[in-house]
């Protein structure tokens, strides 16, 4: 047999082979159908299963707090989200007449009247927005030359280095910035840079009210400048964001596409300008980073606590001390007495999860929609 006909003929007998061997795969996936472990099967309705029990839990949560702030919501209603006095017990104070002196009763004491409790979340929210819009003052120019560093400067041997020393920062508990922020930001904010900041800018026409308050009489008083205020929640706040923003940021950087960048350097655009154009293009994944870091600072607990100060007041300056939304919870929840007291910080926790819920589902919109769009201009 010439040496053409054995070709032939093996090449037969490797397609007899190849039939065999599907017909036998075949016939083991109809006995396992049949009555053995279909592994497809499983993984599928587990992963199914995964899915609706992640999402269950999410409504569980909501319904279990919608229903314990039910009372509060039903006896506050709106006004709790734009009322400031929050006073957890009842209140005796005098009866004053229409000519602002105190009522007399027939012996000539004072008369007194008794006032309910009273709730009203908009000190914590103005506190927990104004120490979220500090932190992302400091921390989305940081990330966003953090990203621009690694995906355009950085060596490829750094590149690994230093995204490691930067994503380190997100497993540093909260309690150790917390600490941190207490023993060593607050003194040196307190003893050096605000009576540095105060020095500089209290006589800016303009400014002067940042280290200034104004009393119920009238007067205008100098703030007390402790570091424990606005200023340190935002600063540590900022610290703890910037590693999420940084590592959301870099990774839609790098979906820009290449032919974006070369396409700006060809019509002369210098390093820099070709920067802006990459940060352009990038804007909404960019803009679902900062998203992400908001919804960090806004839920952000321990480290707060121990440096805005903890004090529920609405003050224009970022020098007074405040108090964010999950500070009031973590130091009034364990103290709550009363049904009206609990269900009050229930509502507040249920407004900071429907704030945090809203962030997170814009910037996954934003992120994700933005890879996709890369993805398909390629």
């Amino acid at each position: 047999m010439s040496s053409s006909g054995k070709r032939l003929l093996q090449a037969n007998e490797d397609q007899v082979d190849a039939a065999k061997s599907v017909a036998n795969s075949e016939a083991g996936a109809v006995r396992l159908r049949q009555g053995g472990f279909n592994g497809d099967f499983v993984l599928s309705y587990a992963a199914r299963a995964s899915a609706i029990i992640v999402l269950l839990m999410l409504a569980v949560l909501m319904i279990v707090l919608f229903h314990s702030a039910l009372p509060s919501i039903k006896l506050f209603g709106w006004r709790f989200l734009v009322t400031s006095d929050w006073r957890p017990n009842e209140l005796d104070r005098p009866i004053v007449g229409a000519d602002g002196k105190p009522v007399l009763d027939e012996d000539g004491a004072v008369q007194i009247e008794t006032v309910p409790p009273s709730f009203g979340a908009l000190p914590v929210i103005f506190g927990t927005i104004v120490s979220s819009s500090i932190a992302l003052v400091c921390a989305v120019p940081l990330s966003f030359g953090a990203a621009l560093f690694l995906v355009r400067i950085a060596p490829r041997a750094l590149v690994g280095p230093v995204s490691f020393m930067i994503e380190f920062l997100a497993a540093v508990p909260s309690l150790a910035y917390g600490i941190w922020g207490l023993f060593v930001l607050c003194p040196f904010l307190q003893g050096h840079l605000e009576p540095l900041l105060k020095q500089v800018f209290s006589h800016i026409p303009g400014l002067s009210w940042m280290f200034y308050q104004r009393l119920e009489s009238g007067r205008w008083v100098p703030i007390a400048l402790t570091g424990r205020d606005m200023l340190a929640g935002g600063l540590v706040l900022g610290i703890m964001i910037l590693p999420i923003i940084t590592a959301v940021s870099r990774d839609v950087l790098r979906a820009v596409p290449r032919t974006q960048l070369e396409a700006t350097v060809a019509l002369g655009a210098t390093w820099w300008e070709s920067c802006v154009e990459m940060l352009k293009y990038s804007r909404s994944g960019l803009f679902g980073a900062v998203m992400l870091g908001l919804a960090r600072a806004a839920g952000e607990t321990m480290a707060v606590t121990m440096v805005i100060g903890n004090n529920s007041q609405i003050k224009a300056s970022i020098f007074a001390a405040a108090q964010s939304m999950s500070s009031l919870l973590a130091n009034e929840f364990a103290e709550a007495t009363t049904d009206e007291h609990r269900a009050a910080l229930i509502e507040v926790a249920l407004i900071l999860l429907i704030m945090s819920l809203a962030f997170n589902v814009v910037a996954r919109s934003l992120v994700v929609g933005k890879t996709a769009r890369s993805a398909a201009g390629h």
